[in-house]
């Protein structure tokens, strides 16, 4: 979900446009099955059509898999086995099936019908299904899952939030759901990406290069789809007083966006290096604040 970016839900380039659904792998696991949108809203059905390509433009690339690495490091320290975590915009299921294969059990939404039928596709391949719940609920109707027992975390992988509208009914909603001291991630579009500024600042357009800057709502597609990227002032503010910000961190710093996986695979020793830049990097001051995404680490309250 990201700009121009095939990163997760809200990127204009992870919707497939007729011409990059026409290309898709035929060999692909998982079968086409129409989903109707009758009755949909724009991002149910923005995401309906995303989830046909979005492993083939993003998740399988060797890009995506370095920027997800980077988020598993953190929730794999975050987490532990037996845990009960909540996913909000889970997409195909690949992080909760990733937790999953730890022995931590997911509750995984998503506002999209035809992710979850993929996610589920996908669970059915492993030994672990059982660990998994996944609901078709978008993240503005977290407040159903009241009536569960509390969790012991909650993650939002890859900018799925920067669509959310009312940040602060999230926040209520991951507080009356989640126990004091659990941890939630929350990885989100992040403003400024060296890679696209020096791409479209060399092609002399400056209003593509630095429209992250914006804090203006951005449509990301023709169908009018919005995404907002906030400042980590601005998300420590939102979260406050439930959640504490522990920790922040860039995702995507030296390692290029998605649509250059072509050239990144053509240098396989440039991304290793790239990677470890990133390692090295990715918590320092300043830099932390740089990259396609940022990774928040918050920390539930005790009232």
């Amino acid at each position: 979900m990201l700009v121009d970016e095939p990163i997760a839900h809200c990127d204009d380039t992870t919707i497939p446009a007729e011409a990059r659904a026409a290309q898709w792998d035929n060999e692909s696991r998982i079968d086409r099955v129409p989903v109707s949108s009758a009755g949909a809203s724009l991002p149910q059905t923005y995401w309906n059509t995303a989830a046909e390509t979005y492993e083939h433009d993003f998740s399988e690339t060797l890009v995506g898999k370095l920027w997800r690495d980077s988020v598993w490091r953190d929730l794999d320290t975050g987490f532990l086995p037996s845990e009960r975590v909540l996913e909000l915009n889970c997409g195909t299921g690949i992080d909760a099936l990733h937790l999953a294969s730890r022995g931590i059990s997911v509750v995984a939404c998503d506002i999209s019908s035809r992710m979850i039928e993929l996610a589920r596709h996908r669970a059915a391949d492993t030994g672990f299904a059982d660990l998994v719940d996944f609901h078709v609920l978008p993240t503005e109707q977290l407040g159903s899952l009241r009536n569960n027992e509390l969790f012991d975390g909650a993650f939002s992988n890859f900018s799925g939030l920067n669509c959310v509208k009312d940040l602060s009914q999230v926040r209520d909603d991951l507080a009356s759901l989640l126990k004091p001291g659990s941890r939630v991630f929350l990885c989100m579009l992040g403003r400024v990406m060296p890679w696209e500024i020096i791409r479209y600042s060399a092609q002399g357009n400056w209003k593509k290069a630095f429209q992250k800057f914006s804090r203006d709502w951005i449509q990301v597609t023709e169908s009018g789809v919005e995404v907002r990227l906030h400042s980590r002032k601005e998300i420590a503010e939102l979260f406050a007083p439930d959640f504490r910000l522990r920790s922040w961190k860039g995702i995507g710093i030296a390692v290029p966006p998605s649509y250059m996986d072509r050239w990144a695979r053509n240098f396989p020793m440039t991304m290793r290096c790239l990677s470890g830049v990133d390692r090295v990097i990715s918590r320092v001051p300043i830099f932390r604040n740089w990259g396609g995404c940022t990774l928040f680490e918050f920390e539930r309250t005790i009232q």
